[in-house]
């Protein structure tokens, strides 16, 4: 999708490990592999123009978000504020004009890698909805 003209003014998210999301916030440009699940557009997200932003949903590091964020407390929701600061940040640009993430119609976010808590999941979803209704 993420190649197909019609699509050109459509900002992607995915679902982002906190590890490679927070590199890719200091240097801008570290984390260009593709990544497993809809992470495979990670690649798109280092481009001179980005077309993708990644959203932290869990780490592999130990500790209570290991595989997915647990729960939304103020390290989650701090780790989904920045990913937020940089989706707001592309689409007052102009250069978008839609968002394209990764939807479940039971989850509302979609995901399989790790297991993110549901009300992570919901405030992702709520914040890209008044991101979008913000542009």
């Amino acid at each position: 999708m993420i190649s197909q003209p019609k699509y050109a003014s459509t900002l992607f998210i995915f679902n982002d490990n906190e590890g490679e999301f927070l590199e890719h916030l200091k240097s801008g440009r570290h984390t260009c592999t593709a990544g497993g699940g809809n992470a495979v557009i990670r690649p798109f997200q280092c481009q001179p123009l980005p077309r993708a932003v990644g959203v932290p949903t869990g780490t592999y590091e130990a500790g209570p978000h290991r595989m997915g964020y647990s729960a939304l407390d103020t390290h989650a929701r701090e780790m989904v504020d920045l990913s937020m600061g940089q989706i707001a940040d592309l689409l007052e640009s102009g250069r978008f004009d839609s968002m394209a993430f990764s939807w479940d119609p039971i989850t509302k976010l979609g995901g399989r890698i790790f297991d993110t808590a549901q009300e992570v999941r919901d405030y992702i979803v709520d914040r890209l909805v008044e991101l979008a209704a913000a542009n």
